[in-house]
């Protein structure tokens, strides 16, 4: 595909989709509500336009001559009417395939949790439409560890806090890794829709994650099991944090909402990349948790 609309593109899962594509020799479109905060990803190449997943208008306007659309809802502030409005959009504007990162797995039946009882409704949508989809099941991502309150505390007092029960372990996958899963999905040939579950080489608890971190700053780290509330409050303000203190509680009541057992090998078949390890993965960040 020639021409991709990126959507999501100033935050960090649809950032690093756009600045792989562009690496890949794709035009890329992103469509930002503010375009000033994509001034860096148009100094790359990009072309940037206004719009706002809340309005049909400026998505189907967005869409227009792309090939490919990349999609993201936002996890706790996203709805199932910004799935629709790009769905609907692509359809009518003869789009060759959707990607859409789902940042999480869809479940069967609507589990209490709005921020993933959406999901269905956007799947049953894509799969009325009539667009080719591919949908990656990412697993959690390296990056939550980037929250400032986080970093502070292994950087000042060598403890990796995270709101993940000490039962649950988790294929960790960076935003690098779901974003090369991205760029296969959209040089993949046929036209044939997937549902795929993406995930990083590695199966980890939160002390196991510590080591790691310990391995790449040179110093032992450990691990302390978060409180919702406590996780909540790390986010900035004007942010409910209702539906965060509710996801992370229902984790530590149930961790295999969070412990995974994606066939990694399988994922690698289809849309080959080059994983990034969770080392690897803090020696990219290092100067975050190290003290000045």
């Amino acid at each position: 595909m020639k021409s991709i609309l990126v959507l999501g593109a100033t935050g960090p899962q649809g950032r690093a989709v756009a600045e792989k594509l562009i690496d890949s020799g794709v035009r890329v479109r992103v469509m930002v509500r503010e375009p000033a905060r994509a001034d860096d990803l148009a100094a790359m190449g990009a072309e940037v336009v206004k719009g706002d997943l809340d309005d049909p208008i400026s998505v189907d306007a967005a869409i227009r001559g792309q090939d490919g659309v990349f999609l993201t809802v936002a996890f706790f502030n996203g709805s199932h009417a910004h799935g629709r409005n790009v769905i609907e959009a692509a359809a009518k504007q003869g789009v060759g395939r959707i990607v859409w990162n789902v940042a999480g797995r869809i479940q069967e039946h609507d589990i209490g949790n709005p921020a993933m009882d959406k999901w269905r409704p956007i799947l049953a949508d894509m799969r009325a439409s009539g667009v080719p989809f591919t949908i990656l099941q990412p697993t959690v991502y390296m990056e939550n560890f980037l929250n400032p309150a986080i970093t502070r505390e292994v950087r000042d007092h060598d403890v990796l806090a995270y709101p993940m029960p000490n039962e649950a372990h988790t294929q960790w996958i960076s935003h690098q890794d779901t974003a090369a899963y991205t760029v296969a999905a959209f040089e993949h040939p046929g036209d044939e829709s997937m549902v795929i579950d993406v995930c990083g080489s590695e199966d980890l608890t939160g002390s196991q994650i510590a080591e790691r971190f310990g391995r790449a700053l040179g110093r032992p780290i450990t691990f302390r099991p978060m409180p919702p509330e406590e996780f909540a409050g790390t986010f900035p303000d004007g942010m409910d944090p209702a539906p965060i203190v509710r996801h992370y509680t229902n984790v530590f009541a149930n961790p295999d909402m969070m412990t995974s057992n994606v066939d990694h090998q399988a994922a690698l078949g289809i849309l080959p990349i080059e994983p990034l390890t969770f080392e690897n993965w803090v020696r990219k960040y290092r100067d975050a948790f190290i003290r000045a």
